[in-house]
């Protein structure tokens, strides 16, 4: 029997990720926006980071990203098919994974990259990158919202049957499942930080490219949901090595980590997996 929801799709966006850019505050220019959803009356305004590019100026997801498949081709098919083979993970370490990395924020992102890096980002004093991502991510926010508003994907947790690792409001599982959010948000970090420290570009590559599988583990996307989040994400880096200002934050929150990383304590091996837990995608 399948899971229905009653709340139309149509005009509910609610994207989880825009936490990590909402309530940074005087980064760039920000425009002063109450927080989505709130509810909250006479609070002040959370300021939203302004992006680099601007609404007009990111690149057109009509143009790059493909529509999600149609339920009865090859990859539609597939997607179902990953969804029920994953339900099995339930209670596995790799499902707690996936129900941590369902947690968004600043620092419990970077947090994530930890071990990747091979130290504390998280506890880092780094202005420079916390504008860098907070300005991008911006950027990315539209793109994202913009693209689930056009295709309106399902959710499969709204027309499958089966386990899922968080617990969901009404909203969330009426919003667009194509790109995913958190998977364009991690693959944004991952990108950046692999940029600023290219020696750890692999591990931290391939820690993003587990966030965004967790979406599948976790069961609230489709896998091509994640390749789409992707796309989305790396359309936008490309085009943010345009931008002057952009270029001038890379250096400088280059130049930010690597001080950071010299004074910084190496991480315990203990707290940190076997590089071949993430090694396969589920």
């Amino acid at each position: 029997m399948s899971r229905q929801l009653s709340l139309p799709i149509a005009a509910v966006l609610v994207f989880s990720f825009g936490s990590l850019v909402a309530g940074v505050g005087a980064i760039g220019t920000a425009s002063a926006q109450p927080a989505e959803g709130s509810g909250s009356q006479g609070a002040p305004p959370r300021p939203r980071a302004e992006g680099y590019l601007g609404a007009d100026h990111v690149p057109d997801h009509r143009v790059f990203l493909p529509p999600p498949p149609a339920v009865d081709s090859p990859a539609g098919i597939a997607d179902v098919a990953i969804f029920h083979a994953t339900r099995a993970l339930e209670g596995s370490p790799r499902w707690q994974l996936a129900a941590s990395d369902d947690r968004l924020g600043s620092r419990k992102i970077l947090s994530d990259f930890n071990c990747a890096a091979g130290f504390d980002l998280a506890a880092a004093e780094a202005p420079a990158l916390t504008r860098l991502l907070a300005r991008a991510g911006a950027d990315l926010f539209g793109m994202v919202g913009a693209s689930k508003d056009h295709y309106q994907r399902p959710r499969p947790l709204v027309t499958e049957e089966g386990p899922i690792c968080v617990n969901v409001s009404p909203e969330f599982a009426a919003s667009g499942s194509y790109p995913s959010g958190h998977s364009a948000s991690a693959w944004l970090h991952a990108l950046l930080l692999a940029e600023l420290d290219p020696e750890h570009s692999a591990a931290i590559l391939a820690r993003g490219r587990a966030f965004g599988e967790s979406r599948v583990v976790c069961g609230v996307h489709y896998a091509t949901d994640v390749e789409g989040g992707r796309l989305t994400t790396t359309a936008l880096v490309a085009a943010l090595h345009g931008n002057a200002e952009f270029e001038a934050d890379i250096a400088a929150a280059r130049e930010e980590l690597a001080k950071a990383r010299a004074a910084a304590s190496a991480l315990p091996a203990a707290s940190c997996p076997a590089p071949s837990a993430l090694a396969q995608p589920w």
